[in-house]
């Protein structure tokens, strides 16, 4: 029976460690469970999601790439298997969007929805890096304000008339919302939710084998493991790079440029360092324990199949071992940290006279001592 699973996200939920394992692992996935990850490149699920979406995503619709969700499609349709699809933003899809990919798909006996979902009280402060990390310039504070101000898409919740402008969350993170219009292309009993756990240390419970259960795939014979690459900056060195993005916006640099210096030089420096993330205060933690709640109580109603435990996106009021925010003596030393490794690691200008420059100013010094000794 031909069954396509499509794992829409959420982002910042352990996607990326899944895809990479994923890929790795294919070839004995294939042949150990009948699991088809298909795709000629690991990319051709990105390009696949941001080419269902070419309105949202137009900076990443590259015409190179329109043989990627062809080349995924034929390959799930030759499998009589089952196959997967996996991207975060398939997380903003919407319900015509849905509508299209679910035609697409219309070759297969089965469509299964996966979600992979976090608590809030750690998905806050993890998407606000990443904001952070994509040239965006809000506080934690001002991104805490606006998350209120717009959210949660939760019954009775009317978002205020007076808010101001919205930082990057909801659209991809609000999971009642996000399930209801995929349960609504594939029915509830189709719609699978993954919880990312609270502890690493509880045997077969992690995030990847929660994933792999709803796939009905051993991962004993997946022996490929992958490194931890997508890890937070500790408090200072966030701060830091929000301060620098005031300097650093689409009208002062390209993307291309941030994306190269700022994402694959600064940001690799500013991982090295040891330090806590920013984290919700106690204050903070009562609101999100109570959009929490409500949350939780409107998926538990719908009925969807949770690999994991609905008890692991609730919130503790509580507050956790977060770190307080930096001084800006804390940010300063950052700044100079960083500044002496980026001098150490840049790439020395060659100043020294090009050959023929050099050649020429020998040709001119013996014509000078030729003329020299001519007047003598």
């Amino acid at each position: 029976m031909s069954v396509v699973f499509v794992h829409i996200g959420l982002p910042k939920t352990g996607t990326t460690h899944l895809q990479d394992r994923l890929w790795r692992n294919r070839d004995l996935a294939l042949r150990s469970s009948g699991l088809l990850y298909p795709g000629n490149r690991m990319t051709d699920h990105f390009h696949a999601a941001t080419h269902l979406q070419p309105e949202r995503y137009l900076d990443w619709v590259n015409p190179d790439f329109d043989d990627a969700w062809p080349t995924l499609l034929g390959q799930m349709k030759a499998w009589p298997g089952k196959s997967l699809l996996s991207h975060e933003l398939y997380a903003t899809a919407t319900p015509r969007h849905i509508r299209t990919l679910m035609s697409d798909l219309s070759f297969a006996d089965e469509i299964h929805v996966i979600a992979t979902v976090r608590d809030l009280a750690r998905q806050l402060p993890s998407v606000w890096q990443e904001n952070i990390k994509n040239q965006r310039r809000a506080d934690f504070a001002e991104f805490l304000a606006s998350v209120r101000d717009h959210g949660p898409a939760v019954p009775g919740f009317v978002a205020p008339t007076d808010a101001g402008e919205e930082e990057p969350f909801w659209e991809f993170q609000d999971y009642v919302r996000i399930l209801a219009d995929w349960a609504d292309a594939v029915g509830p009993q189709r719609v699978h939710l993954v919880t990312v756990p609270t502890r690493r240390d509880t045997p077969g419970e992690s995030i990847w084998e929660r994933f792999l259960r709803v796939l009905e795939v051993d991962p004993g014979p997946l022996t490929m493991e992958v490194p931890n690459l997508n890890s937070s900056l500790p408090a200072a060195q966030a701060e830091y790079l929000r301060r620098l993005n005031h300097h650093l916006q689409p009208s002062d640099v390209h993307w291309s440029r941030y994306d190269g210096v700022v994402k694959g030089q600064v940001i690799q420096i500013l991982k090295r360092a040891e330090g806590a993330p920013l984290g919700l205060s106690a204050e903070q933690r009562v609101w999100a324990a109570s959009a929490a709640d409500d949350m939780v109580a409107a998926v538990r109603s719908r009925g969807y199949a949770v690999s994991g435990d609905l008890a692991d996106l609730e919130v503790a009021t509580a507050a956790g071992a977060d770190a307080e925010p930096p001084t800006t003596a804390d940010v300063l030393d950052v700044a100079v940290a960083t500044m002496a490794e980026m001098v150490k690691q840049a790439p020395i200008a060659d100043n020294r006279p090009r050959l023929r420059t050099r050649a020429m100013n020998v040709v001119r010094r013996v014509r000078r001592r030729v003329r020299a000794l001519r007047r003598r």
